[in-house]
């Protein structure tokens, strides 16, 4: 069995005197990439590790033990499957696994989905190195959140709740890895990527919502649209495997949809280039099947998640990849792709069943001195000057030239910056080869000639306090500079009469327990972490804050673990002296949360997601504030000490989100009101679009004494006010 990939032999010749790299004929084939798309099912739910007989584990030391023994080495250990690269990115809601296939690719790290059984089976039927991306989330819909744009006919959606939003997410996911495939792994020697094949499960969500009658027509737009060059991936004829949701009825609107898409008659064009695995029947020569119990005996009583058991997700897995190889692979060449990298332009394409006689890039209309060989499927421009540039690919192909265009810009991205301790801290990205940076700050230039390899400065000559922007940009080539305007501020509540900037000085990578800290404006004491276990676990200072357009912001950010217990510090009672606690009076609530582990470069374990912030009272029975999981962010209500959760909406990916409320409290034994506002832009204007309130409550307001930290999350600028400006630091 084979369970890794030998070192491959590369030929990269760097020509020095027109320094491009050229990547001649490869040992080698492309690196061939499979999509595997889809809801929970295709996260997969079953379980690694434990003592049931659904779990993986008993599956490799059970009775059928002898068919899956591939899975595991003689030890006894997982087998690593370094010629199968995995990458999992569940943006918007978690953070992203990549590296070589292992079980801990599913739904969790403690699961496995179809990918343990496909990546496996994969490279016994092709040579070369697989690489699986998993786009598939949970509770989603191809009559909603995958429907095909040719159906939905609508603008490209940036709001996860959107229609369309998974499909366009499952495109960037591919897009992404593409472009980045040398930095997510490391053993990518330029051999090139093919996209060859897409696997679909999915159907559970279309049940509801009189989404079912549509599945049929929705699936064969999605499988035609995701092909296709004007909505998808520009491949057509795209190899694409489904397996049927056999944990529904056999006579289901959604599994009669998925079964059709093999009827030759209804979709003559899908005849060789798509395949159906129907999960109610046996499968192959030796009648593999799909329904088990979680004692991992055979059953006809599926739950949604096909009980759990890793050996229906192990075999789903199997089958794809039984049915991929059967697919005829694209005639016609495709997916010209151009993108720069820190090494210069990185070009990609697919040639198809019939091969090019020779290959021609042209850069700006002139033609590039590059030996490209026939098969070669990628190479890097190493002499492109930082900025736009046009890229021509001209395939000499037996039938007649084939032209592709694209272009990209190599100017630098991402400029993000926090305050430090002793000035303003600048990152950025590179996507070209250049010979230098120049930065500037409000015009003018503050560094020339810094280093090609800088990914940072530090201005330690910035003003302490107001609002600067700045710039970078290489010091060669016609480029966009990057630019950024941030508002520094001391610790001033700028109208908040409670302010917390979480401005304690805290070392880079090292959390600085907050328990004791005091210096929040309008507080009192010390920070009280309301455990004596796992103090490593309280609430902490984290170096480099948070920043959201215009907003004003200080130096560190504040950050809660995921097991920890509740912090809280006591209020000093001006809320109750302005009168904002009081029936009838008006409160606004703000804070900053970024829901990415990684922060500023930095990664910190199980402080991510957007924690929980709360008024509370002394018995921590009643109170009102915002929580912030993985998917969503939420309202919350606490009733005699119970938390009632409301979803505002989802977190933004990767990007601190600024949330926003007003409170009032009921008069005359009315209900209170919260009321927050979802997406406060980084021109920080008030939408006229309110979230959604939760269910009625009336609390006792004249009680709360307490702010209080909770969940899991890193968040800053904690304000709370009289007025929408007095949250935004905006007042005078």
């Amino acid at each position: 069995m084979k369970t890794s990939l030998s070192n491959p032999i590369h030929c990269l010749p760097l020509l020095a005197a027109s320094l491009l790299m050229v990547l001649t004929a490869h040992a080698e084939p492309p690196v061939k990439i499979y999509i595997l798309a889809g809801q929970s099912n295709m996260q997969g739910k079953g379980d690694i590790d434990g003592d049931g007989g659904n779990s993986l584990r008993s599956l490799v030391n059970g009775e059928a033990k002898k068919d899956y023994q591939f899975l595991v080495q003689d030890d006894g250990e997982w087998v690593e499957r370094k010629d199968v690269w995995m990458h999992y990115d569940l943006a918007p809601f978690q953070g992203l696994r990549h590296g070589p296939l292992t079980p801990g690719y599913g739904s969790s790290g403690g699961q496995v989905g179809p990918e343990i059984g496909f990546g496996h089976k994969m490279v016994d039927h092709q040579d070369g190195q697989v690489l699986i991306i998993k786009a598939a989330w949970g509770g989603k819909s191809i009559g909603h959140n995958f429907l095909p744009p040719s159906i939905g006919k609508y603008e490209t959606p940036v709001d996860p709740d959107a229609p369309g939003y998974f499909f366009h997410q499952t495109l960037n996911l591919v897009e992404q890895v593409t472009e980045k495939i040398d930095i997510l792994f490391p053993d990518y020697k330029g051999q090139g990527v093919e996209v060859a094949g897409i696997c679909w499960h999915q159907g559970w969500n279309d049940q509801y919502g009189d989404l079912a009658p549509e599945y049929e027509t929705n699936l064969a737009a999605f499988i035609r649209d995701i092909r296709s060059a004007e909505h998808g991936l520009g491949i057509p004829d795209l190899p694409f495997v489904i397996a049927t949701s056999g944990m529904m009825p056999a006579d289901s609107p959604v599994v009669k949809g998925q079964l059709a898409m093999a009827d030759a008659q209804k979709y003559p064009d899908f005849v060789g280039n798509v395949a159906v695995v129907d999960t109610h029947q046996a499968y192959g020569p030796d009648k593999m099947t799909f329904k088990f119990d979680k004692d991992g005996q055979p059953t006809e009583a599926v739950s949604y998640h096909w009980n759990n058991n890793a050996r229906s997700y192990t075999n789903i897995g199997i089958a794809m990849a039984g049915e991929m190889p059967k697919l005829n692979r694209p005639k016609s060449p495709a997916r010209f792709m151009v993108n720069g990298t820190e090494k210069g332009v990185q070009l990609h394409w697919q040639i198809g069943t019939e091969k090019p006689k020779g290959v021609e890039i042209l850069r700006n209309g002139k033609k590039l001195d590059a030996k490209i060989s026939p098969t070669q499927t990628a190479y890097v421009d190493t002499s492109a000057l930082p900025g736009a540039n046009s890229y021509e690919l001209i395939l000499d192909m037996p039938s007649g030239k084939v032209k592709f265009n694209d272009a990209c810009d190599t100017s630098v991205t991402n400029l993000t910056a926090y305050r430090s301790l002793d000035g303003v801290v600048l990152s950025w990205e590179a996507r070209g080869n250049y010979d230098a940076f120049r930065i500037t700050r409000d015009g003018k230039v503050i560094a020339d000639e810094v280093a090609a390899d800088a990914r940072s400065y530090k201005d330690k000559s910035a003003p302490a306090k107001g609002k600067v922007s700045y710039a970078i940009e290489p010091t060669a080539g016609k480029v966009t500079p990057a630019t950024l305007a941030m508002n520094i501020a001391s610790a001033d509540p700028a109208g908040a009469l409670i302010y917390e900037p979480f401005d304690y000085p805290a070392n880079p990578g090292e959390p600085l327990d907050l328990t004791g800290k005091e210096g929040a404006h309008g507080t009192k004491g010390g920070y009280i972490y309301m455990s004596d276990k796992n103090p490593e676990r309280a609430p902490a200072a984290l170096a480099k804050g948070l920043s959201y357009g215009e907003l004003p912001v200080t130096g560190n950010h504040g950050s809660t673990n995921r097991w920890s217990a509740d912090t809280y510090i006591e209020l000093d009672g001006s809320l109750q002296k302005a009168g904002l606690l009081k029936d009838g009076a008006t409160l606004w609530i703000s804070y900053l949360f970024d829901s990415a582990p990684e922060v500023h470069g930095q990664t910190y374990e199980h402080r991510s997601g957007g924690g929980m912030i709360t008024l509370r009272t002394a018995d921590m029975k009643e109170g009102i504030g915002f929580k912030v999981r993985a998917r969503q962010y939420e309202t919350v209500v606490v009733e005699d000490g119970k938390e009632k959760r409301v979803r505002v909406t989802s977190p933004n990916a990767n990007t601190p989100t600024l949330v926003v409320a007003r409170i009032i409290w009921g008069k005359d034994g009315e209900n209170d009101s919260f009321v927050p506002f979802p997406r406060i832009g980084p021109d920080l204007v008030l939408p006229e679009k309110e979230g959604r309130e939760p269910k009625p409550f009336n609390i006792d307001q004249s009680k709360i004494s307490r702010l209080v930290l909770g969940g899991e999350g890193q968040f800053d600028e904690i304000r709370i006010g009289p007025t929408f400006e007095s949250v935004i630091g905006a007042a005078e």
